[in-house]
């Protein structure tokens, strides 16, 4: 019996036949506590807590630093393991026999495969199998030269160079190994790191995440085919290999036949609708979800493969994926895999690298041999379809994403000795090298919001008249409707002046990974208001209100979509749509009885990067009960609204807006343009106020139903004086949102801003603190415009600049 021995030695005993059997003394569960002078981390369930609470905290703190390098999260875990193991911590030989001793790999190993198997299935049923069919070729161009390009490679380098391959790889066939894992490209480890990097929406991800499910599946079946082939050519005869598939066949019958139906059967007979999966079905799902890890083990194939699979088959969304991954994704994801992942770092330990150098220097270049491959095949594809060049590059090395599933390919091959420990290291140092250093240059490389920038003027002041107005209007909910429709109103749709609304219903992702934007497909049958959805209801308003108006044609829209990524989907449809204004609500509400709503981050952070990266201007709506005067939003609209002018592009935006209102003779207009006692004319900016502001006094003003006036000021307290003055008397403010900067009209304002998007002014307008409760229109003008390279705020004021110029010549 020996009691001590290297973590090396478990492993040779553990994954090998006729091996020394090392004794433990028997170990109890639970302790008695330290006051009976028991040492709770030689007890089981302690020393486990305890492990997975130290593992939590490194893999935290570890994360924390390097995901402002954009480092993904799994590597992150990984190099906390490093950090925890015989590479750093673990040299401390009480630290080594005490937190992690071979006697407690067991029980981590166990919790560790049980987080990976519900993180697959996880992944599976965020999963959507329609990405397949609806790929096209350029996806499965990409799926093929990813995977068979990087195989043939490291092949045909093995073949020329056999004679340098020490002889031990040859007798474990692992450059085979290296080959045919490292080729594919896994659909878990893409949609992570494009989950990390918010890309999971963009065009590129998309296209990356259907070429890896091409390859999974295929790799899937492949494997099938060949491990049959193989068993029946090694048994004594062919009838094992056929039965071997049979029992995948079979197993993939039952999941698509039998689990599909029934699991969906019982969700439509115990979840209502909208509601979430009751505890019977949950435990039910889970449950299957073990059951399928066991068949999967009985076949022959890795406990993973079979909960992966039945996630793929399940319905993703709501109600059953929704369910998920409330319930259990945190728990899992946030908890125990870490330790699936740490786990690969405690093994690893980066002394044995001083031994056999030449040996382990030919594993990796074979592996760096395949990673090159798998970015030239990614390339061909790409520059065969004439993609722009970062384009194909970031496709390139979204393919050679490393990752969980590599991670989980090198321990089994520890466990099968097909790698040493030393091997074991350089295959986790790969991982970390390609997984940690390509997803930093995909960010680097691809910014989606790049071609959200318009190659025309897409704001109101440039919209010739009697020319159609395009207006995409966002909404999160039913509580958005009254105030969109009231705008549309004000926007006065007429057959000389028509007015196209693109009505954009916003849900955010839950329990599954592709999104979804697409025209909504509106009811042949009468609207059934008991069994319609929250979306059957906002749209069928907007319908109702489109037979109202000659000049008004109202196509409604539907985003799934992440919060994180929503903004592209927004920015994406106003781009192809040619809009002039998005509309988008404040992501604060004013109740019917007066209270405010509680404000919703994430819709503030939408709001910020539609603002950001918008291709055409845009409006927040602050809502403060407009259209609340009478239920019917034609019959009350904006009797009265206002325009305070303090001058820029966003507040000739703003007064754009308004005259256009004012083409409805029953909305009276206020322009209320505030200047310094000796304010000047100096600059192109100043020139262009001036020039707007006399084309309001003479064509527009008629002195009862649009007035303008001038309120001369000092500073910002005499601005607020006017403004609390007179805002009671109107029912919508429009005012430009600025650039955030003070000016001698707002000084001493900005310090009690709370909402940047707002700007100074509109900040104060929408303060309920402020003392007013009305609603509030704050303008961004467009600010992308494509040019010559030059930032857009330069490039749009020399291009105004040469207007007035060319008009005063």
């Amino acid at each position: 019996m020996s009691l001590e021995f290297t973590p090396e030695d478990f492993y040779k005993n553990a994954t090998a036949k006729q091996e020394r059997v090392f004794c433990f003394h028997a170990i109890m569960t639970t302790s008695t506590g330290i006051w009976l002078g028991d040492n709770p981390l030689m007890f089981s369930l302690p020393l486990l807590l305890f492990q997975i609470a130290l593992i939590f905290i490194f893999t935290r703190i570890s994360h924390s630093i390097l995901r402002r390098l954009s480092i993904p999260i799994v590597i992150s875990q990984i190099i906390a393991g490093i950090l925890m193991g015989p590479s750093c911590m673990g040299r401390i030989k009480y630290v080594e026999r005490i937190l992690f001793s071979p006697r407690s790999w067991e029980q981590l190993n166990t919790i560790s495969l049980l987080s990976f198997m519900l993180f697959l299935f996880l992944i599976g049923l965020k999963t959507d199998l329609s990405m397949i069919p609806k790929a096209g070729k350029k996806a499965f161009a990409i799926a093929i030269c990813t995977s068979l390009f990087p195989f043939a490679i490291v092949i045909l380098t093995g073949f020329l160079l056999r004679s340098s391959i020490p002889l031990r790889f040859k007798q474990r066939f692992l450059i085979v190994n290296i080959a045919s894992s490292w080729s594919m490209t896994s659909y878990t480890v893409v949609s992570c790191v494009l989950a990390d990097l918010n890309l999971l929406t963009s065009k590129l991800g998309r296209l990356a995440m259907s070429a890896t499910l091409i390859t999974e599946f295929t790799n899937l079946f492949i494997t099938a085919v060949i491990g049959s082939y193989l068993l029946g050519s090694k048994g004594d005869s062919a009838l094992m290999g056929v039965t071997s598939m049979a029992a995948f066949l079979g197993f993939m019958a039952f999941l698509v036949f039998v689990a599909r139906p029934l699991t969906i059967l019982a969700i439509k007979r115990t979840t209502p609708e909208g509601g979430m999966l009751d505890e019977v079905c949950f435990v039910g799902v889970i449950l299957l979800a073990f059951v399928c890890g066991f068949v999967s083990e009985l076949i022959g194939y890795h406990a993973t493969m079979g909960p992966f699979m039945l996630g793929l088959m399940l319905p993703g969304g709501a109600p059953l994926g929704v369910t998920m991954v409330e319930k259990l994704e945190r728990l899992v994801v946030g908890l125990f895999l870490p330790v699936f992942l740490a786990s690969a770092g405690l093994r690893l330990d980066l002394w044995t690298l001083g031994d056999r150098v030449g040996e382990w220097m030919v594993l990796f270049f074979y592996l760096m041999i395949g990673i090159s491959a798998k970015f030239v095949g990614g390339l061909m594809p790409c520059l065969y379809c004439r993609m722009p060049m970062r384009d194909c590059l970031a496709i390139g090395l979204m393919m050679i994403s490393k990752g969980i599933y590599e991670i989980d390919s090198a321990c089994r091959w520890q466990d099968n000795r097909i790698v040493d420990r030393q091997l074991f290291t350089v295959l986790v140092l790969a991982i970390v090298l390609v997984g940690g250093g390509s997803a930093p240059l995909v960010k680097h490389i691809y910014r989606p919001e790049d071609r959200f920038v318009a190659y025309k003027r897409r704001a109101i002041q440039f919209l010739k008249s009697n020319s159609e107005l395009r207006i995409l209007a966002c909404i999160h909910g039913q509580e958005h409707v009254n105030g969109m429709l009231t705008l549309l109103d004000s926007a006065h749709p007429t057959a000389l002046s028509p007015v196209c609304l693109y009505a954009l219903r916003l849900t955010p992702l839950a329990g599954r990974a592709a999104t979804l934007l697409a025209p909504y497909a509106r009811h042949r049958t009468p609207f059934d208001a008991a069994a319609a959805s929250d979306t059957d209801h906002i749209f069928n308003a907007f319908i109702q209100a489109e037979q109202l108006y000659t000049g008004c044609s109202i196509l409604p829209y539907v985003c799934i979509s992440p919060y994180a990524s929503m903004h592209e989907d927004i920015c994406s449809l106003a781009l192809d749509k040619k809009v002039f204004l998005i509309i988008v609500p404040f992501h604060k509400h004013l109740a019917i009885d007066g209270s405010v709503s509680a404000p919703i981050p994430a819709i503030q952070a939408v709001n910020s990067a539609v603002l950001r990266f918008a291709p055409c201007s845009v409006a927040v709506l602050v809502n403060h009960g407009l259209a609340a005067e009478s239920s019917a939003f034609r019959a009350g609209g904006i009797p009265h609204a206002a325009v305070y002018f303090f001058g820029g592009p966003d507040d000739r935006e703003a007064l754009a807006f308004g005259l256009r209102m004012a083409e409805d003779s029953s909305v009276g207009l206020t322009v209320v343009r505030f200047r310094l006692p000796n304010a000047t004319m100096e600059g192109t900016e100043e020139r262009l106020d001036e020039r707007m502001m006399e084309d309001v006094r003479i064509r527009k003003a008629d002195g009862s139903r649009v007035v303008y006036r001038e309120e001369v000021v000092k500073d910002g307290e005499g601005t607020v004086g006017v403004i609390r003055e007179i805002s009671g008397r109107f029912s919508l403010l429009l005012v430009g949102r600025g650039d955030g900067q003070e000016t001698e009209l707002t000084s001493g304002l900005s310090i009690w801003s709370e909402f940047a998007e707002l700007g100074i002014i509109g900040d104060l307008l929408a303060s309920t603190d402020f003392g007013g409760r009305v609603s509030t229109l704050v303008v961004q003008q467009q600010r992308r415009v494509a040019g010559n390279g030059q930032p857009e705020s330069v490039r749009m004021g020399k291009a105004v600049k040469s207007e007035v110029d060319e008009e005063d010549d």
